[in-house]
C-alpha cells in the first residue's frame, strides 16, 4: 500500500520498495558474451543521457580501482574524435529512442568501434538488430530514473563477463540483500531519508563529494531535479577549494536559504577528508548549516548501493512533502515534443 498516493500518481512510493527485485531480475537474467570479440579493446566509452548513463558513472565509483582503461561517460550526439576499432562503445537508452544516443550509436558504428547497445526496445535495438549489433534488453514500464537497479546490474555484468574487474563471489546477494533490507529501513517516515528531506524543505541544496563519488553527487542532484522538482549544486572537493569556497565569503542566508550536504567515504583520499572537515570549519564561519552524508557499510560497493538507494528516498519525499508528483517530467516531455517537429 502507497501511503503516499495523493501526491505519488505513478507509485515511486512502491518501485522503489522494490529496486531489489530489478537486481533480482539481472542476477537470473542470462548474459552471454563472446569475450574473444572484445580482447583488443582498449578504450571504453559508455553513452547515455540521464537515468540511463548514471549507471556508466556508478560502474566507475564501484570499479575504480580495478578498471585498466581509459573509461569514459559520454553525454551528447557526437563520440571523442579517440575512439577507433580499439573502443568498446555501450549505448544505453532505457527506453531506446533517446535521439542523443541513437546519434552515438551511428558516430559509433561509422568509427568500426565495438559496439553494445541496452535498453527496454524502442529504435536503439531495432537498430542494434539490423545490424547485427549485441544487444541486452531490460524490462519496460519504468520511469528511466527509476529503472537504475536493471541498468547498473546488467552493466555491471556485462563487464564482468568482459574480465574488467573481478567480483567477490557474494557481490550480487550483498547487493540484493543491502537493497532489500533499506526497502524496510527506508520506506516509512521514521527514516533517515524522510529526516534529510525535512531539513532540505525550503532550503538550497550544496551538495559536495569528492571526484570519487561524483556518480552519487551527480545522482542526487538529478533526483532532486526530477522527483523533488528542486534546484542544487553540484561541487567537488579538492577542485571547490581552489575556488568556490571563496565566494561563500559573502554568502547572505536571506538571498540564498543555502544547506551543505557533503558526501564522504572512508576510500576518500586522507587529504580529501581533510578538506571536507576544514571546508565545513570555514563555511560554518557564515552559518551555513551542514550535513555530513556517509554509509556505514561494511564494504565500499556496499556503501555506493547504499547511497544511491538513500539518495533516491529523499528525493521522493522531499517531493510528496512539497506536496508535488515526483513522476511527471512536463518540461522534458514539452522539450523532446517540440525538438521532434524540427
Amino acid at each position: 500500500m502507497n501511503p503516499y498516493k495523493e501526491f505519488d500518481s505513478g507509485d515511486m512510493y512502491l518501485v522503489l520498495k522494490d529496486y531489489h527485485e530489478q537486481v533480482k531480475h539481472i542476477i537470473n537474467s542470462k548474459i552471454e558474451i563472446e569475450k574473444k570479440l572484445y580482447s583488443s579493446i582498449n578504450k571504453i566509452v559508455v553513452t547515455g543521457l540521464g537515468g540511463s548513463a548514471i549507471s556508466g558513472d556508478v560502474v566507475y565509483t564501484l570499479f575504480y580501482d580495478q578498471i585498466t582503461v581509459p573509461y569514459f561517460v559520454n553525454r551528447n550526439y557526437d563520440l571523442p574524435n579517440f575512439i577507433d576499432d580499439k573502443t568498446l562503445v555501450i549505448a544505453c537508452s532505457y527506453s531506446g529512442n533517446t535521439e542523443e544516443t541513437l546519434s552515438a550509436f551511428h558516430n559509433a558504428i561509422s568509427k568500426n568501434c565495438k559496439v553494445i547497445t541496452l535498453s527496454s526496445g524502442g529504435k536503439l535495438k531495432d537498430m542494434a538488430n539490423e545490424l547485427g549489433v549485441p544487444h541486452f534488453s531490460v524490462p519496460s514500464g519504468y520511469q528511466p530514473r527509476c529503472a537504475i537497479g536493471l541498468m547498473l546490474t546488467t552493466l555491471i555484468r556485462i563487464f564482468e563477463k568482459l574480465e574488467l574487474y573481478r567480483l567477490s563471489e557474494d557481490f550480487y546477494s550483498e547487493v540484493l540483500n543491502l537493497w532489500s533490507r533499506k526497502s524496510n529501513e527506508y520506506a516509512h517516515a521514521e527514516s533517515k531519508p524522510y529526516d534529510l528531506a525535512t531539513r532540505l524543505l525550503g532550503r538550497f541544496p550544496v551538495i559536495h563529494s569528492t571526484e570519487l563519488l561524483q556518480s552519487i553527487n551527480v545522482r542526487f542532484r538529478s533526483q532532486l531535479a526530477e522527483n523533488s522538482k528542486v534546484l542544487s549544486y553540484s561541487g567537488f572537493i579538492p577542485e571547490l577549494n581552489h575556488n568556490e569556497i571563496i565566494a561563500w565569503e559573502k554568502y547572505d542566508e536571506k538571498f540564498l536559504p543555502a544547506i551543505l550536504i557533503q558526501i564522504i567515504d572512508e576510500n576518500d583520499h586522507q587529504r580529501n577528508k581533510l578538506r571536507f572537515s576544514i571546508t565545513r570549519e570555514i563555511l560554518s564561519e557564515v552559518k551555513l548549516e551542514n550535513i555530513v552524508l556517509q554509509s556505514t557499510e561494511k564494504s565500499y560497493h556496499l556503501r555506493i548501493f547504499d547511497l544511491i538507494y538513500f539518495v533516491d528516498w529523499v528525493s521522493f519525499y522531499l517531493a510528496v512533502m512539497r506536496k508535488i508528483d515526483p513522476t511527471p517530467i512536463k518540461n522534458i516531455n514539452v522539450l523532446k515534443e517540440t525538438l521532434s517537429k524540427n
